[in-house]
Protein backbone atom coordinates (compact mmCIF):
# COMPACT_ATOMS: atom_id res chain seq x y z
CA UNK A 1 0.00 0.00 0.00
CA UNK A 2 3.16 2.78 0.25
CA UNK A 3 4.61 3.24 -2.07
CA UNK A 4 8.06 4.56 0.17
CA UNK A 5 8.74 0.70 1.93
CA UNK A 6 11.37 -1.21 1.54
CA UNK A 7 11.50 -4.73 0.82
CA UNK A 8 13.09 -6.40 3.68
CA UNK A 9 14.87 -9.32 4.06
CA UNK A 10 14.60 -9.86 7.69
CA UNK A 11 14.54 -8.63 11.21
CA UNK A 12 18.01 -6.97 10.62
CA UNK A 13 17.44 -4.99 7.85
CA UNK A 14 14.15 -3.56 9.32
CA UNK A 15 15.58 -2.71 12.61
CA UNK A 16 18.41 -0.74 10.88
CA UNK A 17 15.47 1.25 8.64
CA UNK A 18 16.07 4.85 9.68
CA UNK A 19 12.91 6.24 7.99
CA UNK A 20 10.71 3.53 9.58
CA UNK A 21 12.05 4.63 13.02
CA UNK A 22 11.14 7.82 12.16
CA UNK A 23 8.02 6.86 11.29
CA UNK A 24 7.91 4.85 13.83
CA UNK A 25 8.90 7.20 16.87
CA UNK A 26 5.14 8.63 16.25
CA UNK A 27 3.42 5.77 16.04
CA UNK A 28 4.95 4.33 19.44
CA UNK A 29 4.41 7.81 21.35
CA UNK A 30 0.58 7.96 19.89
CA UNK A 31 0.05 4.07 21.07
CA UNK A 32 1.48 5.00 24.50
CA UNK A 33 -0.24 8.50 24.95
CA UNK A 34 -3.05 6.36 23.71
CA UNK A 35 -2.92 3.49 26.19
CA UNK A 36 -2.32 5.59 28.88
CA UNK A 37 -5.04 7.78 28.45
CA UNK A 38 -6.90 4.45 28.50
CA UNK A 39 -5.70 3.43 31.75
CA UNK A 40 -5.80 6.69 33.39
CA UNK A 41 -9.29 7.54 32.07
CA UNK A 42 -8.21 10.89 31.00
CA UNK A 43 -6.67 12.30 27.72
CA UNK A 44 -2.68 12.62 28.00
CA UNK A 45 0.05 13.31 25.21
CA UNK A 46 3.13 11.46 25.96
CA UNK A 47 6.77 11.02 24.69
CA UNK A 48 8.39 7.41 24.98
CA UNK A 49 12.04 7.76 26.57
CA UNK A 50 14.66 6.15 24.31
CA UNK A 51 15.75 4.18 27.46
CA UNK A 52 12.38 2.32 27.75
CA UNK A 53 12.01 1.13 24.57
CA UNK A 54 15.94 -0.48 24.39
CA UNK A 55 15.50 -1.69 28.03
CA UNK A 56 12.24 -3.61 26.05
CA UNK A 57 13.75 -4.43 23.11
CA UNK A 58 17.10 -5.84 24.71
CA UNK A 59 14.36 -8.46 26.88
CA UNK A 60 13.29 -9.93 23.83
CA UNK A 61 14.79 -12.55 21.50
CA UNK A 62 14.82 -10.00 18.73
CA UNK A 63 18.12 -8.62 20.19
CA UNK A 64 19.74 -10.82 18.79
CA UNK A 65 19.43 -9.46 15.71
CA UNK A 66 21.73 -6.07 16.36
CA UNK A 67 25.08 -5.82 17.91
CA UNK A 68 25.44 -6.73 21.80
CA UNK A 69 27.13 -2.56 21.47
CA UNK A 70 24.22 -1.28 19.95
CA UNK A 71 23.39 2.17 22.11
CA UNK A 72 20.64 3.31 23.40
CA UNK A 73 19.08 5.51 21.12
CA UNK A 74 19.69 3.09 18.40
CA UNK A 75 17.84 0.41 20.29
CA UNK A 76 15.06 2.41 20.79
CA UNK A 77 14.99 3.50 16.83
CA UNK A 78 15.18 -0.55 16.49
CA UNK A 79 12.22 -1.09 18.67
CA UNK A 80 10.39 1.88 16.73
CA UNK A 81 11.17 0.70 13.19
CA UNK A 82 9.81 -2.73 13.86
CA UNK A 83 6.64 -1.51 15.18
CA UNK A 84 6.65 0.94 11.94
CA UNK A 85 7.19 -1.77 9.74
CA UNK A 86 4.56 -4.07 11.01
CA UNK A 87 1.89 -1.66 11.01
CA UNK A 88 2.53 -0.28 7.52
CA UNK A 89 2.36 -3.23 5.79
CA UNK A 90 -0.87 -4.12 7.72
CA UNK A 91 0.18 -6.78 9.90
CA UNK A 92 -0.55 -5.38 12.93
CA UNK A 93 -3.01 -1.87 14.01
CA UNK A 94 -3.09 0.99 16.05
CA UNK A 95 -5.89 -0.67 18.31
CA UNK A 96 -3.55 -3.80 18.79
CA UNK A 97 -0.50 -1.90 19.82
CA UNK A 98 -2.50 -0.04 22.05
CA UNK A 99 -4.77 -2.67 23.57
CA UNK A 100 -1.64 -4.61 24.31
CA UNK A 101 0.30 -1.83 25.95
CA UNK A 102 -2.92 -1.39 27.99
CA UNK A 103 -2.93 -4.93 29.10
CA UNK A 104 0.45 -4.74 30.84
CA UNK A 105 0.11 -0.51 31.92
CA UNK A 106 -0.72 -0.52 35.17
CA UNK A 107 -0.15 2.84 36.01
CA UNK A 108 -1.31 5.28 38.54
CA UNK A 109 -0.93 9.47 39.16
CA UNK A 110 0.84 9.13 42.34
CA UNK A 111 3.86 7.11 40.28
CA UNK A 112 7.06 8.94 39.86
CA UNK A 113 8.81 8.60 36.81
CA UNK A 114 11.09 5.65 37.67
CA UNK A 115 8.11 3.55 38.61
CA UNK A 116 6.20 4.93 35.64
CA UNK A 117 9.23 4.02 33.22
CA UNK A 118 9.48 0.47 34.89
CA UNK A 119 6.01 -0.46 34.20
CA UNK A 120 6.16 1.39 30.58
CA UNK A 121 9.44 -1.02 29.60
CA UNK A 122 7.15 -4.33 30.60
CA UNK A 123 4.19 -2.92 28.41
CA UNK A 124 6.85 -2.63 25.23
CA UNK A 125 8.30 -5.79 26.40
CA UNK A 126 5.19 -7.37 26.06
CA UNK A 127 4.10 -5.68 23.25
CA UNK A 128 7.20 -6.69 21.12
CA UNK A 129 6.85 -10.44 22.02
CA UNK A 130 3.40 -10.18 20.53
CA UNK A 131 4.55 -8.82 17.30
CA UNK A 132 7.95 -11.28 16.89
CA UNK A 133 5.96 -13.92 14.80
CA UNK A 134 4.60 -11.09 12.60
CA UNK A 135 8.25 -10.49 11.66
CA UNK A 136 10.26 -12.02 8.81
CA UNK A 137 12.52 -14.62 9.53
CA UNK A 138 11.40 -15.08 13.35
Amino acid sequence: MWKFIKKHQNIADIMRDKGLAKVGDGLVNLCYSLAKSEVLGEATGEKVRDSVLARALRATPIYSHISRRTDTGAAADAFEAIVAYLWLTEKTTTETLVSSLVERLDIHSEMNRTQESEVAVEAFQNMLEGLIDLLPDS
